[in-house]
Formats: C-alpha cells, structure tokens, sequence
C-alpha cells in the first residue's frame, strides 16, 4: 500500500457502513469531449426536436462566437433557431422572467443554454416556466416545482459553476442570492466542450476552477455525502491540484483545459446530491454584498471552513492532502486535514486569489452581521457541526486575517 495513503487509513474503512437510501441525480445524458459542440443538431434531435429550437447566452458569450456557431449548425439541420442574448450574471429574477417571455413567444422545442453558470441557471428557469404557473418567484426554495419543463440542453463555456449536470437555479430578487432547488431542472443534456474555455482570461479561469474545488471539498464535509460522492468529489480535486495552474498560466494548454472543464462536471455532482455547507452561506453572504464574483467567495472561504470542520471530518479532509500529493507519512489525521487546508491557502495564492477578507474591504464591524445572516437566510441542516452565529463568525475572524 502506498506509504502516505496507509499512515491515514485508520483500521475502520474509509467509507463508514453505509445503509441509508440514497439518490443520485444528473442529467439524462453528458457528452464531453473537444469539438463536442458539432454534436449539438444530433443531441437536439434525441430530445424531440424537430424543427424550433432557442439558444439563451449573455452578450459578452455572444461576442465570442459561440453561439452564432451553435446556431449555423442548427440551421444547417433544418431548425429554425433563434438567440436571445438578454440574460446577465448573478441574474436578477426579472431579467430571467424576460427571457421566459420571449421563449414562450417563440415556442421552442428545446431550449439551449451556453454561457457561464448564470445562463444556465436561466435556461433551466425558463424551460421551468412553460409547465410551472405563476411568477418564478413562487419557486425560491427546495422542491416547489411540480413538474419538468421543456427540454433543456446546458452548454458551459467556463469550467467551474457544475450548472450543467446540478438541480439548483441561482438569482437575486432585490440585490439578494436566492435559489430553486428542484430535481425538475436538471438539464436533459450536459453537452461540455472543453475548447470554449480557451479564451477564458486568467482570472475568470481561477475564479471558476477554485469554485469546482469548493463543490468536491463542501461536499465530502456534508452529511448528505456518499460513498459515490466521495469518490467523483476526491477525483475533482486531484485534476483541480493538477490542472489549474497550468490552465491559468498558459490558457491555450488544450490538455489543462480539458481536465478542468472534467473537474467541474465531476465537481458538479456531488455539489447537486451532497449538497454544499457552512461556505457557500458565508460566499452567498459575502458576494452580492461586497461584489465579490461567486468562485472568488467560495475560494476565500474554503481553507477556513476545511480548519473549521476538521475535527469532525478529519479523515476525510487528510484523506485531501493525500489525493492532492502532500506527504504526510508522519502526521497524525489532524495534522493532515490541516495540511489540506493550508494546500488549497497556498493554491488560491498561486493563481493570484488574496485569502483574507480585509483585502476584499470588508470592514472588521460587519462580521458578527455577515455570521448573523450566513445561517439566517443560508442555513445548512446537512452540517456536520450545528450552525450558530458564534462558530459562524469564528470563521470570519479567521478568513479576516487570513490565518489557518
């Protein structure tokens, strides 16, 4: 056995008895590979589609081409297509009703969305409101939808959200995230193409690819994890620790590129059936708030919530340091899932993400208040340590200083 896996491995398997029911939820179907997007009249076809179809982008997605290439080729089979390039990031839930206004004038067979993880929170929201009644404001909250809607087809051209193959939908309603949860939005098809990320800039790439790492890291901490989603979350963040940088320093290197845009589809699944914990409360807390991107929030978050779960997921996270390549042949399990954390400390800095809060301008006063509405408006029952405000802004004080 190798002698860094076996100084952690504990006489007690890695995966305790495992007897409860679980589900597992994703797409119908994922495509993935370079050039995939040619696959795209072929997958249009296998969901029904026959003659109308709608592509859903943001404009600056639009500039790239993209979606005037996914248009000829849908044309070139015979669809009328149309592209509505209307949607925004961090959507407000206006601007998504909007873009289910003009889809329904439309009348579309299957509607597509590419973009980053906003567009195709919006394509999964429209495509809810062909067979969802009322305002969509009616379905912040888990499991308020009654039924599918039409078919969708999420085409990613970052690699971090997971949007693609995960049931959640995020928007703001008056400057503040809110999310619908349901199984009913998870997209038909997960079509990854991974040479749609080359022109990602470096700090889009970090942001994204950070993101990814806090989906697989969240969800091995949550109680709702599985023997399923540990490996595919453990697998995440081996490509993440080896592919990142290079992505971020060399963006034209198809390889890392590749694996990357791997990592946020794996990423994906456990985030869609594991579910996230105390993090993305603090990010979602801290985002809107201060204008601080999603990936960014989730990436300044994770080292400190990682030092905070580490007594109670020790295994687990030193388990981390050993996939990630760290030697921890002489530590003990505390010592490693510390380790861990500092690894992913020192991997936000390598791709130039400063991991303290005072350098985001986040005034000192205001933690007890971002720990307040963290478990407030985000709370996470699936926690393995029972949220309150004083071990909430105990994370604060940490992310402040910066210190693990």
């Amino acid at each position: 056995m190798n002698k860094r896996r076996e100084c952690i491995m504990s006489s007690t398997p890695l995966f305790p008895i495992f007897y409860r029911t679980a589900e597992l939820y994703m797409p119908g179907k994922i495509v993935f590979g370079l050039n995939s997007l040619e696959r795209l009249p072929k997958e249009v076809h296998f969901l029904g589609g026959t003659s109308r179809a709608l592509i859903l982008t943001d404009k600056p997605v639009r500039s790239t081409g993209t979606p005037e290439k996914a248009l000829e080729l849908l044309k070139k089979e015979g669809f009328e297509t149309k592209v509505y390039d209307d949607l925004e990031p961090e959507p407000r839930i206006e601007i998504v009703e909007k873009a289910a206004s003009f889809a329904k004038s439309f009348d579309p067979e299957v509607i597509i969305g590419i973009g980053g993880g906003s567009v195709m929170d919006s394509t999964k929201l429209v495509a809810a409101s062909f067979t969802n009644p009322g305002s969509l404001k009616d379905y912040v909250g888990p499991n308020l939808l009654k039924r599918r809607g039409r078919p969708t087809i999420c085409i990613p051209t970052t690699a971090g959200t997971g949007s693609e193959v995960t049931q959640y939908a995020v928007f703001t309603i008056d400057g503040k995230k809110k999310t619908c949860a349901s199984p009913y939005i998870i997209p038909d098809v997960a079509l990854i193409d991974p040479m749609l990320t080359l022109t990602l800039p470096p700090p889009v790439t970090a942001g994204c690819g950070l993101d990814a790492l806090s989906h697989a890291i969240e969800s091995l901490i949550s109680t709702e994890a599985t023997p399923i989603t540990d490996e595919l979350a453990y697998l995440a963040t081996r490509l993440i620790f080896n592919y990142l940088k290079r992505a971020y320093y060399k963006p034209n290197d198809v390889e890392a590129r590749y694996y990357m845009s791997m990592a946020a589809t794996i990423a994906g699944i456990p985030l869609c059936n594991a579910r996230m914990v105390v993090g993305h409360s603090i990010s979602q807390t801290i985002g809107p708030m201060y204008k601080i991107s999603h990936g960014i929030s989730c990436a300044i978050t994770l080292p400190y919530i990682m030092k905070f779960y580490a007594p109670v997921v020790s295994e687990k996270l030193a388990q981390i340091a050993v996939v990630i390549g760290e030697d921890v042949s002489q530590l003990s399990l505390k010592e490693a899932a510390l380790i861990s954390a500092v690894s992913v400390k020192r991997l936000l800095e390598e791709v130039g993400i400063p991991s303290s809060l005072k350098s985001y301008g986040v005034p000192k006063d205001m933690l007890p208040k971002l720990a307040e509405d963290s478990i407030t408006n985000f709370p996470r029952p699936n926690s393995p340590i029972e949220l309150n405000k004083d071990n909430v802004l105990k994370i604060l004080e940490w992310m402040y200083e910066g210190e693990i």
